[in-house]
């Protein structure tokens, strides 16, 4: 990075992160910028999910997303990726088994038990539709230092809920939660609420809904289109939502009132690029990509026009070194374009999360 932009990437950087987290982010800063390592891996264990919502660009792997692989990773192909990404675990603080449903692997608890023979302070984030979160597996992970289980919830209704996503359970999303609630794990858990014009108008009664549940950190993300059939639910726009924008304002005065934390995406475009590039995320296959979107040859759909590219592979981890993919000059450009918030790769013009529409850079307010 030129040394005329580092001051303005750590003041954009400081601008956006919570009071409470920046002793965590200032050591994760040390390891990104001057260590020159990954604080965050992501390797995709599963490539797979329990579900098929039609809003999630895994239904189309194999169809529209031709080059898309279905599969859960064994344990013996599992310690082959680890022993070449050990050297990064050792620095790492963050280890994350799938992007999707990481409780489908029958051999989750085993793969935490090895990656802490490397690293004993390695913490696992996960993400969660519950439907494969047993009590059994809840007490399991309470023996394992999990720094968060975000569980994907965009309603605080029954119907609106099971609308929006196929062949998921209302009545099992709040009992996990309960459950979750009642384990050691009950300062672990958060909240996902996909934001859409067939939702978002619960968006402040689902605030409190929450917090009568014992949830304290919730997310808010727009939808993403991957393709033109979702179009329309989109809330964002080039001028904004003045609808969605009083509804999002009173989420977050509920929020406050109730010493919630919630994280909120925009409604109007700014051009400030994309965290998801910060993380050394390696597929089912081994190769390192800038994030699951461009692992593969996924479709963005923005302003009713879609763009489909091919997949941004920086190497491949059997074949490369990982430490020389992460410090590679494409890789690096890559990431420092998104730290700038300008020049975007062009395989990020159609995605809303270069925008600050979607998870990344999401506006905090804290309670």
């Amino acid at each position: 990075m030129n040394i005329v932009d580092l001051p303005r990437v750590i003041f954009l950087k400081l601008k956006r992160i919570p009071r409470s987290n920046i002793k965590e982010r200032l050591i994760i800063g040390v390891k990104k910028y001057i260590q020159n390592y990954p604080s965050y891996i992501s390797l995709q264990t599963v490539s797979a999910c329990n579900l098929k919502c039609k809003h999630c660009f895994i239904n189309d792997y194999r169809t529209n997303i031709h080059d898309g692989v279905i599969k859960i990773m064994k344990f013996d192909e599992f310690v082959l990726f680890v022993e070449r990404l050990r050297p990064m675990i050792q620095k790492a603080s963050y280890f994350q088994f799938s992007t999707f449903e990481a409780i489908l692997n029958k051999n989750l608890f085993d793969m935490m038990d090895y990656i802490l023979t490397i690293n004993s302070r390695m913490k696992f984030p996960f993400l969660s539709n519950t439907m494969e979160l047993s009590s059994d597996k809840i007490k399991k992970l309470e023996k394992y230092p999990v720094s968060e289980i975000n569980i994907s919830l965009d309603g605080c209704t029954k119907k609106t809920v099971e609308d929006f996503k196929t062949e998921v359970v209302f009545d099992k999303i709040i009992e996990t939660i309960k459950q979750l609630k009642q384990s050691a794990l009950k300062d672990k858990v958060a909240v996902t609420f996909v934001a859409h014009k067939n939702n978002v108008h619960e968006l402040p009664q689902y605030v409190d809904f929450v917090n009568s549940l014992g949830v304290k950190q919730i997310y808010v993300s727009n939808i993403l289109t991957f393709t033109k059939n979702l179009t329309g639910l989109e809330l964002y726009s080039k001028e904004g939502n003045e609808y969605a924008e009083k509804i999002f304002a009173e989420a977050v005065l509920r929020a406050k009132r109730n010493q919630q934390n919630i994280s909120m995406p925009r409604l109007k475009p700014e051009l400030i690029g994309c965290q998801a590039c910060e993380t050394f995320f390696v597929d089912i296959n081994g190769n390192v990509a800038p994030c699951d979107f461009l692992a593969v040859s996924t479709p963005f759909t923005l302003w009713d026009v879609t763009v489909q590219n091919k997949p941004v592979i920086f190497g491949n981890i059997f074949k490369d070194d990982p430490v020389s993919i992460f410090r590679s000059p494409a890789f690096k450009y890559f990431r420092n374009s998104h730290r700038l918030g300008k020049n975007l790769p062009k395989e990020c013009t159609n995605c809303i999360d270069a925008l600050g529409l979607m998870c990344s850079n999401r506006i905090n307010y804290t309670a």
